[in-house]
C-alpha cells in the first residue's frame, strides 16, 4: 500500500511536431492505435461518404456481438439478394430501400437459398468486399435491416463516432449516410483490441468452402499494398478498400515496424493509385521518425517527508534519471505522481526502498515507474524507542 505525497508532483508537455505532407486525399488521418495519438490530419472532421469502408464497422459490429456464433451457418433468401440498377436508384432520387443492392456492386457471388458459415461471410464482406455478403448476416443475425441499423448506430456511438450515421451495412451509396476519417480510425483502433478482428482484417487469400449451391472457389485480395507490385507496402498487415462515384477512392490500412502500429485513413482520392501512394508516403514519413528522450526527473532530485517515530526529515531520491521516450509528432503530456510506503516509521536504512513514482500519460495510463530510496539512515527518537520498549514488555507480561 501507498501513500501519495503530491497529487501531482509534476507536469510536462513533450510538445509534438505533427508530419507535414502533400497528399491527394480530400480527408486523411494517420493515428498511432497503441496509444491513440494523431501524428496526422487533414479535414479529419469532415464528413465523407465511407463507401466499402462502412464494411470495417459491420464486421467490429457482428464479431463484438456474435462471435458465439463464427460456426453457425445462415441461408441466403431474396430479399438479401435483392438488386436495382444504379441508374434506376438515381432516378428514383434514392427513395429506396437503403440495403437494397446494386447490380454493378461488389459481391460474395451468393446464390439465393445459398448456405455459408457466420465466418465464410464475414471473410467474403472483407476479401471480396461482398455486399450480397453484408445482407445476408444482417438479416439472419439482427431478424431485420431495420433492427440491424437502429443497434448498429447505437453500437457506432458507444464506440465514439460521434459524426457517424450509417443506413446499410455495406456502403453502397445513400445521401445520409456518412462518417469521418477521425471516426473510422478510432473506431478501427477499437476494433482492432477484439481477438477475431485482424484476421479478417488482414486477410490476402481465402478459399470459399463448397455450398449446397456451389462449388468451392479461390478468393485473392485486389488489396494493391499487399500484393507484389509497386503499390506493395511490406509493413501493412491489415487493410480495407471503398470506392463509389460519389465517394472516390478510400482506404483503411494498418502497419507495424517493430513496435509501433501506424493506422491510417484516407477518403476522396481521385485514382486508385493516389490512395495507395498517399497511404505509403504517410507510413514512410512516420515510420522515420527519430525517438526522442526527455529528462522528466533529475536523479539529484531530493524528495522529502515525515517519518512516524523521528525528528528527522526523510530525504528520498531516484537512482537514474528519469526519461521520457517519445515521437515527435505523437504529442504527450505526462504526469508524475510520488507515492511512498504507507505506515512508513523509524528506523529507515540508508538505499531502503520506500516509495514510487509514477508517470501517466494524457489517458491516465501508467507509461513507467521507479522505486524511490532513502539517501541516509532515519533513526527513531529516545523517547520512540522507550514507548516501543515499554509496550513490548507489556506485550510479554499479558502472554
Amino acid at each position: 500500500m501507498f501513500r501519495v505525497l503530491f497529487i501531482v508532483l509534476v507536469s510536462f508537455c513533450l510538445y509534438s511536431k505533427p508530419l507535414e505532407i502533400e497528399l491527394n486525399a480530400k480527408t486523411a488521418i494517420l493515428i498511432n492505435v497503441d496509444n491513440n495519438k494523431v501524428l496526422f490530419q487533414k479535414n479529419a472532421e469532415e464528413k465523407i461518404f465511407p463507401a466499402s469502408l462502412t464494411k470495417v464497422a459491420t464486421l467490429y459490429y457482428f464479431l463484438d456481438k456474435y462471435s458465439q456464433n463464427l460456426n453457425d451457418y445462415y441461408s441466403a433468401n431474396f430479399e438479401a439478394l435483392r438488386l436495382i440498377s444504379p441508374n434506376k436508384k438515381i432516378a428514383l432520387n434514392y427513395k429506396v430501400k437503403p440495403y437494397i443492392l446494386e447490380s454493378d456492386g461488389s459481391s460474395f457471388e451468393i446464390i439465393e437459398n445459398e448456405k455459408l458459415k457466420l465466418k465464410d461471410l464475414l471473410f467474403g464482406l472483407m476479401i471480396s468486399s461482398g455486399n450480397d455478403a453484408a445482407n445476408v448476416i444482417c438479416q439472419n443475425l439482427s431478424g431485420s435491416f431495420e433492427n440491424f441499423i437502429e443497434d448498429f448506430n447505437k453500437f457506432l456511438k458507444l464506440n465514439g463516432c460521434i459524426d457517424t450515421n450509417f443506413l446499410n451495412p455495406h456502403g453502397l451509396h445513400m445521401p445520409d449516410h456518412m462518417t469521418t476519417a477521425k471516426d473510422l480510425a478510432y473506431l478501427t483502433s477499437n476494433a482492432l483490441k477484439n481477438p477475431n478482428f485482424l484476421e479478417f482484417f488482414s486477410c490476402k487469400y481465402f478459399l470459399r468452402p463448397q455450398t449446397n449451391k456451389q462449388s468451392k472457389k479461390e478468393k485473392i485480395t485486389y488489396i494493391e499494398l499487399f500484393k507484389p507490385g509497386k503499390n506493395y507496402y511490406k509493413y501493412v498487415i491489415g487493410a480495407k478498400t471503398g470506392y463509389t462515384s460519389k465517394a472516390k477512392y478510400n482506404l483503411i490500412a494498418l502497419a507495424k515496424k517493430k513496435d509501433r502500429n501506424i493506422l491510417c485513413v484516407l477518403t476522396g482520392c481521385p485514382s486508385t493509385q493516389l490512395r495507395y501512394q498517399d497511404a505509403i508516403k504517410l507510413f514512410d514519413l512516420a515510420f522515420q521518425e527519430p525517438v526522442l528522450e526527455k529528462q522528466i526527473i533529475s536523479k539529484n532530485a531530493e524528495f522529502l517527508t515525515k517519518v512516524d517515530g523521528s525528528d528527522k526529515i526523510l530525504k528520498a531520491k531516484i537512482l537514474d534519471d528519469l526519461i521520457i521516450s517519445f515521437y515527435p509528432s505523437e504529442e504527450e503530456n505526462v504526469k508524475a505522481f510520488i507515492h511512498f510506503n504507507e505506515n512508513l516509521k523509524a528506523p529507515i536504512k540508508k538505499n531502503e526502498k520506500i516509495g514510487v513514482i509514477k508517470i501517466f500519460d494524457q489517458n491516465n495510463l501508467e507509461i513507467k515507474k521507479v522505486n524511490l530510496y532513502s539517501t541516509e539512515d532515519v533513526n527513531r527518537t529516545f523517547l520512540r524507542f522507550l514507548k516501543e520498549l515499554f509496550i513490548k514488555k507489556n506485550k510479554v507480561k499479558d502472554v
